[in-house]
């Protein structure tokens, strides 16, 4: 593979942005590379050093990372993911997606569900995912229906957030589902992390490739701490 092209396979859309930042205001790569987590940043300099980039080249070094991180930002394509009864699916599959992006994932991963049970295959991918060096996990959960202590239990490292109450007093509904991986990939569905949802049920979902709609999804959700979403 073209040296250039591993390096932009490995990072991700906002570590290829950092670093560009970093090498044209003049940083070492040294320097620079902290930017990038301690899990991935060792491989990140093998790369980059393999591509002829860093501090010495600072003008091509730039520019090569923003080209990595504008093509990683543009919207390229819509993957439909459907669960249907027995093998009915044929363009996607819910249950085979979720594992395999939350397992595989190399910095973040962000979901909210409306229901959590057990037998999710979520219930074990969110836990290998959260024990993973340099990888943070943060899931949103309704406080009623996603048993939020319990998902806490099961994911210690992570971040759990349950929806909060009004100042009425009335509960807030958290309904919304999806996943995103790395700040770069989502999956919006209509599936809650149950085994009904992912092995029964007729649920439908998108998978995106897409840094800015991710950053922005995960923006917003953040913006609501304290107020919409507290801290389990």
């Amino acid at each position: 593979m073209n040296h250039y092209a591993a390096l932009g396979e490995y990072l991700t859309a906002t570590e290829a942005e950092a670093l560009a930042v970093l090498f044209e205001i003049g940083e070492h790569t040294v320097y620079a590379l902290r930017s990038v987590s301690s899990a991935r940043r060792d491989r990140a300099a093998e790369l980059l050093t393999a591509a002829g980039l860093g501090h010495t080249e600072p003008a091509l070094s730039a520019a090569v990372l923003w080209a990595v991180a504008g093509a990683k930002s543009v919207h390229r394509h819509l993957v439909p993911v459907w669960t249907m009864p027995g093998n009915e699916a044929t363009i996607g599959h819910l249950t085979s997606e979720f594992y395999r992006m939350v397992t595989g994932a190399r910095v973040a991963v962000t979901c909210a569900t409306y229901n959590f049970s057990k037998n999710s295959t979520m219930w074990e991918a969110l836990k290998i995912a959260s024990e993973q060096p340099g990888v943070t996990v943060c899931v949103y959960v309704d406080a009623e229906k996603g048993e939020p202590c319990a998902v806490k239990a099961q994911l210690p490292l992570a971040t759990v957030y349950r929806s909060a109450r009004l100042p009425d007093g009335s509960a807030i509904v958290s309904h919304t589902k999806f996943i995103i991986v790395d700040h770069e990939i989502v999956l919006l569905t209509s599936a809650n992390f149950s085994y009904n949802a992912e092995n029964r049920n007729v649920e439908f979902g998108l998978l995106i490739h897409d840094n800015g709609l991710a950053t922005s999804i995960e923006s917003t959700m953040a913006s609501k701490h304290g107020a919409l979403y507290e801290l389990v």
